[in-house]
């Protein structure tokens, strides 16, 4: 088939890139000149495991390229629109780069055509989507809804190998493309699972706010843990064991970060609040994530002393807000950087990929160093924060963390071994534990 897909950002580049490595021939368009520049030249500045290869591959066989056109775009059998829709103060999602791209869209279309939105957008926008393409334009407008659920880290793993294909469409023709489209994963039928486009757009809200809420739930355990005396870890096996509940998503720390769960779980709030839904479950959700990084943040300021904090020097491990990926956004790592930054003598921070993207964010502050390695300023630093649970955290060398000079360790993902680093005489501070 011929795709075009609409917005090369995460979603996007690895949809088009995934899809041209099974054969199709796939055209990626995005507004940002100097980033198409880059990817026709197979650069990218996402890093997501196993993503450069297939870029490479597909640019060199010729089935991928990349364009600011959208005259270049329509000519494709099937769109695929991966457009970022950011949340407003509101909480409402932004969908001003949608509206822009479907002017666009509408002004070159020259035929039928099947439009598959990927984005995640608010209940209903299909519909407008359809309305404002057959209103502009003389052609009839397929509509599908097919939600993705790539999870950062994993997500060309999660691309070949899905759990389930989300498709909701309104005739047969759509679902006939559909299977043309996805024919190379060569995927048994109970993989598929067709609806109700609305039911589509709401499927993806509901996977990532119930992650979510099972976050936050294990959170709130944890905190209860701690007056009860108990032991979160303990917790997790007795409860993740249980086959209806499953061991995902039930890591105690700082809570969720990144670009879907926050965002998603503010427009659910606003969608209840436009439709007078009373008894918000994703308020308190979103309420208790708030909670669990302040708790924690209160948990080194109790230890280090207020006093003594801003004579204090920090070395944090981990920036991206969880790890196999460069993506800062809605860092909890950068939350707690921005917050200790202005009251402590100096920052060190190491990040094995997200160091580069960090410094946009925290270039107002003079206090603060970027590490070449994991252990590079131990010595100058009176403890330990590690907010990201990148592997290469897991099995530290024990003599360069007794280089911190107040032996303190702050593990905001409860990933480090307590008993180990105990043993070395350093103090342990956890969540739940």
């Amino acid at each position: 088939m011929k795709i075009s897909i609409i917005g090369s950002g995460y979603v996007g580049l690895v949809s088009g890139a995934c899809f041209a490595d099974l054969g199709h021939s796939v055209v990626c368009l995005d507004k940002d000149k100097t980033k198409i520049k880059s990817l026709s030249q197979g650069k990218s500045s996402i890093y997501e495991p196993g993503l450069d290869e297939i870029l490479k591959r597909n640019i060199q066989s010729k089935r991928l390229s990349f364009t600011t056109s959208y005259k270049i775009a329509c000519q494709a059998d099937l769109l695929i629109l991966c457009i970022d829709t950011p949340a407003k103060k509101s909480g409402e999602p932004n969908l001003t780069n949608l509206k822009l791209s479907l002017k666009s869209i509408s002004a070159e279309l020259r035929k039928e055509i099947f439009i598959v939105t990927k984005s995640t957008v608010p209940i209903g926008t299909n519909e407008y989507i359809k309305n404002f393409i057959e209103n502009s334009t003389s052609f009839k407008a397929n509509i599908i809804s097919n939600p993705e659920f790539l999870k950062e880290g994993s997500a060309v793993q999660d691309f070949f190998y899905p759990s389930r294909i989300v498709i909701g469409c309104e005739s047969n023709a759509s679902r006939k493309a559909m299977k043309e489209l996805y024919a190379p994963l060569k995927l048994p039928n109970k993989k598929f699972i067709y609806m109700k486009v609305q039911s589509a757009e709401l499927t993806k809200y509901a996977s990532n706010s119930f992650l979510a809420t099972k976050i936050s739930f294990i959170n709130k355990i944890s905190q209860i843990a701690e007056y009860a005396n108990a032991d979160i870890h303990e917790i997790k096996r007795g409860i993740g064991s249980d086959s209806r509940i499953g061991n995902e998503f039930l890591n105690a720390g700082l809570g969720y970060g990144g670009s879907c769960f926050p965002k998603d779980i503010k427009a659910l709030i606003n969608f209840e609040k436009k439709f007078q839904i009373d008894h918000s479950l994703f308020s308190a959700v979103e309420a208790i994530n708030n909670q669990q990084f302040t708790l924690f943040y209160k948990k080194i300021i109790d230890a280090m002393g207020q006093k003594r904090l801003k004579h204090s020097s920090f070395m944090i491990w981990g920036i991206s807000f969880k790890p196999n990926t460069n993506d800062v956004r809605d860092s909890i790592a950068l939350r707690l950087i921005h917050r200790l930054a202005d009251q402590v003598k100096h920052l060190y921070l190491y990040d094995p990929e997200a160091l580069r993207e960090s410094f946009v964010h925290l270039n107002q502050y003079n206090n603060i160093t970027y590490c070449k390695n994991a252990y590079e300023h131990m010595q100058s630093s009176n403890a330990l924060i590690l907010c990201t649970e990148w592997l290469e955290f897991k099995n530290p060398e024990m003599n360069m963390l007794n280089r911190l000079k107040d032996k303190k360790i702050f593990d905001g993902r409860n990933f480090l071994d307590k008993e180990i680093i105990i043993k070395a005489g350093i103090q342990y501070f956890g969540l739940g534990r």
